[in-house]
């Protein structure tokens, strides 16, 4: 029985969890005998799609009127009438109402993917989030993303599908990171010689935290800890001139410091000392933080949201910072920097087991495809 013909819409492809994620379920899809085809804005992992032998749809950016255009689902069913699509995958809920309407133009049935809790506090964004749960299937990345849409949807019950994002371990894999890899990514994102390495990546915005961990470092007090925040996309936003602003007031210039997108995140983890994920209870789930401890690292979460779901408390493989609360963040981060050699080993260990054994890009695959197949009615 071959895989379906899947179409994923998703608001952008210029990197992050969600992007990846995109990838990975189009690349399982085409690796079972099925189509797949993405949707999207366009962004740097478009030629990666491609590589994959998937299609891409390019789409108008979010901010163009046509988003605003009920023609817009017409126009793109026209254009896959001979695709012979069997499922629609929305990634957010911007996307959503695309998905959902377009799925009714084509006679198929959609999936929402629910990457992080329901946030929107006004009437129009409320709308729009309770659009997902009329979907015909539901994705929630963790239990703290499955609880929040229970209680907000309740009918939810029988359509839910907790399916958390895997890793593929053949990428990260700290005995295929050469020592040439490290030293070419130290100079390219200029971390100081004989520095302790706190990385946080992520995308940046107010949701995200960053600005608890620049008062942490702060308390933390140590003139020995470097801390790069990664995520810029080239063209600073309103809030990363405001998290700039915020180093400087802390006094933290060239102790923190602003960093893009990465390609070879295993070097990045590996040059780290610690890998924090920020954000709590508006964080759907930390694949930074798996891919993490998949490299052996020790890792902190900010408690409250499905980041701190990834990794073992108290120290087994890191630790879980109350949140909103800087000060234990920075006892956080200190526990995290002081462990012995045996010590620090030992927690590696613990974290690839752990990675490996729960986030295993094959189960998540699994899980997917059976979704997708059940969907499509095979």
């Amino acid at each position: 029985m071959s895989a379906p013909t899947l179409l994923q819409i998703v608001p952008t492809l210029a990197g992050g969890g969600l992007a990846r994620a995109t990838l990975e379920a189009a690349q399982a899809v085409i690796a079972a005998g099925g189509s797949a085809i993405v949707a999207s804005p366009g962004g740097s992992m478009v030629p990666d799609l491609l590589r994959l032998r998937a299609s891409h749809i390019e789409l108008p950016e979010r901010n163009h009127a046509m988003w605003g255009r009920l023609t817009l689902p017409g126009r793109l069913a026209a254009g896959l009438r001979e695709a012979k699509v069997d499922v629609v995958q929305a990634r957010s809920p911007a996307t959503g109402w695309v998905a959902r309407a377009l799925a009714r133009r084509l006679g198929v049935k959609w999936i929402a993917t629910l990457h992080r809790p329901f946030l929107a506090s006004d009437v129009t964004g409320r709308f729009v989030e309770g659009r997902q749960s009329r979907a015909d299937a539901v994705i929630a990345v963790s239990q703290h993303v499955a609880r929040d849409a229970l209680e907000r949807f309740p009918a939810l019950q029988d359509r839910l599908d907790i399916i958390p994002p895997g890793i593929n371990f053949d990428r990260f894999d700290p005995a295929l990171v050469r020592a040439d890899r490290l030293i070419r990514l130290a100079g390219e994102l200029r971390v100081p010689d004989g520095s302790h390495l706190v990385l946080c990546p992520g995308r940046f915005g107010e949701d995200n935290g960053q600005k608890l961990l620049v008062e942490a470092i702060r308390q933390l007090g140590r003139d020995d800890v470097f801390c790069l925040l990664l995520g810029s996309t080239g063209v600073p936003t309103p809030f990363e001139k405001e998290l700039e602003r915020s180093i400087e007031a802390a006094q933290l210039n060239g102790r923190v410091q602003i960093g893009p997108y990465v390609d070879d995140m295993p070097a990045a983890y590996m040059l780290a000392d610690v890998v924090v994920s920020t954000g709590g209870a508006r964080q759907g789930f930390s694949r930074s933080l798996v891919e993490a401890q998949a490299m052996g690292r020790p890792v902190v979460a900010e408690d409250g949201g499905g980041a701190a779901e990834t990794l073992r408390p108290d120290g087994v493989t890191g630790w879980v910072s109350p949140a909103g609360d800087a000060a234990a963040l920075a006892e956080s981060l200190q526990a995290a920097l002081s462990l012995s050699v045996e010590r620090r080993a030992e927690l590696a260990r613990a974290a690839q087991e752990h990675a490996r054994s729960t986030y295993s890009l094959a189960q998540t695959n699994q899980q997917l495809l059976a979704l997708y197949h059940r969907l499509a009615g095979r």
